[in-house]
């Protein structure tokens, strides 16, 4: 049988060039690209450089910024950081430390009179966890408390929290001589011990609060509260200022450490004059002297203030004796019983139970002193023991508490003053 070769198409021979055509053109491209790439790459002296990111940019804007010298920031002082800016911030820490930085009385730490530059250090220590720093802060037991808080501050947020705290709290800028130390001692007497200048009869309005626990002698209610005599202004003025501020540091060094929980609370909200007021009053009524005894630092006209005062004081008249039924001096007297525990039987204090004296204790001293317990406020270390007993009494009861002490010392309670009342007794 005879063989035959199979015929081919001329078309698809055309078909079949044109297709090695076009896969030969794709070789040779594929190769070309790969040896211009490898030759790009191997190039001596050129440098590719990774673009930054928005957030790099921004970082090495504010090192350029802080570099120059030339951004309204810089007016913060050591921080650096945007007061406005700080401003907003605060508004979480407000919560606390309170609107004015005061600490809420005491309860949180007070954020006055701290410089900007030392407010960034321990928001920074905060945030880097830095226990070591804090501890020499004497910040260590607020490490728990703080670091969640600080924990996402960035350094542009802690810059301007700590701008806004020394500016806006008296702090000021920190770094210099001069950065914020006048306002926190109140500006009178510069530091340098002199004559505090205050106003006394303001300052003896101001006292009547004082007076509940201080006594209106200043004998501190028969030594149950520190004695107010003989003190001068500007000592009176640096202890009241520390309570304010917050420095227990100073108020160790003067033994009065134990004192901060009680006096905070009535510190808080008192300004500047206020305590200069209260420290010329205090000096002034109570035997003591205003810039040290001498001249130093006194205005014109001092000597002839205080005569003008010496001359007030010796036309006052005696507060007249308030009158008490007997009726009231019995209420109190029956009431009396539960508080006879711990202050005696006679009002002479036990020294068991810390109880200081009560009896001759004015009767305006025990009310005031009583009302406060009341409402629940901390006056003194036996506040524990005397909130929870005040909480059930009525303002009767509180009075007739009142004319029962002040009665208490006297062998035979007048059967009346001043013609008046002849079945009462008078009662200061």
């Amino acid at each position: 049988m005879a063989q035959h070769t199979p015929k081919v198409d001329p078309m698809s021979k055309l078909v079949g060039f044109v297709s090695a055509l076009v896969l030969l053109v794709a070789v040779f491209y594929l190769v070309n690209a790969l040896f211009n790439t490898a030759g790009e790459n191997s190039l001596e002296g050129q440098v590719v450089e990774k673009p930054e990111t928005k957030e790099e940019e921004t970082k090495t804007a504010s090192a350029d910024e802080k570099k120059s010298g030339g951004d309204e920031k810089s007016s913060a002082g050591g921080s650096g950081g945007d007061i406005a800016a700080g401003k907003e911030k605060y508004a979480s820490c407000a919560a606390c430390h309170g609107a004015d930085g005061k600490g809420q009385g005491g309860a949180f730490p007070v954020l006055t009179g701290i410089p900007a530059d030392e407010a960034e250090k321990k928001l920074a220590a905060y945030r880097d966890g830095d226990q070591d720093y804090l501890k020499e802060q004497g910040l260590g037991d607020r490490y728990g408390t703080m670091a969640p808080n600080a924990a996402n501050l960035s350094d542009a947020d802690i810059g301007d929290l700590a701008a806004f705290i020394g500016d806006e709290f008296g702090g000021g800028a920190g770094g210099s001589a001069d950065g914020g130390d006048s306002e926190s001692d109140g500006g009178s007497d510069g530091g340098n011990g002199g004559a505090v200048d205050g106003d006394v009869a303001a300052g003896k309005e101001a006292y009547a609060s004082c007076a509940a626990c201080h006594g209106a002698d200043g004998n501190g209610q028969g030594g149950a509260f520190p004695v107010l005599t003989e003190m001068d202004a500007a000592d009176v003025q640096k202890k009241l200022t520390a309570y304010r501020e917050g420095d227990q540091d100073y108020l160790k060094e003067q033994g009065l450490g134990d004192r901060f929980g009680t006096m905070a609370p009535n510190a808080s909200s008192l300004s500047d004059e206020q305590i200069a007021n209260l420290s010329v009053y205090i000096a002034d009524e109570f035997g003591g002297t205003n810039g040290g005894g001498g001249d130093a630092g006194a205005s014109e006209g001092g000597d002839e203030a205080k005569s003008e005062g010496d001359e007030a004081k010796k036309e006052e008249k005696p507060a007249e004796p308030r009158i008490v039924s007997e009726s009231v001096i019995n209420r109190g007297r029956a009431l009396y019983s539960s508080c006879a525990i711990c202050h005696g039987a006679e009002g002479e204090g036990q020294e068991l139970f810390n109880a200081p004296k009560l009896a001759g204790t004015k009767m305006d001293q025990t009310i005031n002193l009583l009302k406060i317990y009341r409402k629940g406020q901390e006056m003194g270390p036996n506040s524990y023991a005397m909130i929870p007993q005040a909480k059930g009494l009525t303002d009767d009861d509180i009075e007739a508490l009142g004319a029962y002490i002040a009665v208490m010392d006297k062998e035979e309670p007048p059967a009346e003053a001043g013609g008046e009342a002849p079945a009462g007794a008078a009662a200061q």
